[in-house]
């Protein structure tokens, strides 16, 4: 018999990122998409990572969003065109029905996806997803 599996059950869900003017100088939004028939207690942003040929820039943002709703989404942060070119890591943290699960998920230069997305299920935008996200020890 095979050892159990030491990952923490992952929170259904999924990073959505959509190509979008909202008039703040950014053209990049990054949607969390609740797939989870339980709300979000609480939901943290705490890091975003970019990497360039094996060189990264990891930051703290600690963006706390309270509250998603089953089958809801949040826009969960903005970024400007130069993530296109880059790696970008978003590291998240979620409570919800007595569980706190840390994860993230990456989208390698997004450009190369511009052309090829489609409408992003249960978020009614055009975009890429993320999925699954990478859950954390």
């Amino acid at each position: 018999m095979p050892p159990p599996d030491p990952r923490p059950e992952l929170i259904p869900c999924r990073i959505a990122a959509c190509f979008e003017s909202l008039d703040d100088g950014l053209s990049w939004s990054f949607y969390l998409i609740n797939d989870s028939p339980e709300p979000f207690e609480e939901i943290v942003l705490y890091a975003l990572d970019y990497e360039w040929g094996g060189a990264g820039n990891y930051s703290e943002v600690n963006i706390h969003i309270p509250n998603l709703a089953p089958n809801a989404h949040t826009l969960i942060s903005r970024q400007d065109d130069e993530c296109e070119e880059l790696r970008i890591s978003l590291f998240l943290r979620l409570k919800t029905d007595g569980r706190d699960v840390r994860f993230y998920c990456e989208f390698p230069k997004l450009r190369r996806y511009i052309d090829h997305s489609q409408e992003v299920s249960g978020l009614g935008k055009i975009g890429v997803e993320s999925f699954p996200p990478v859950p954390m020890i």
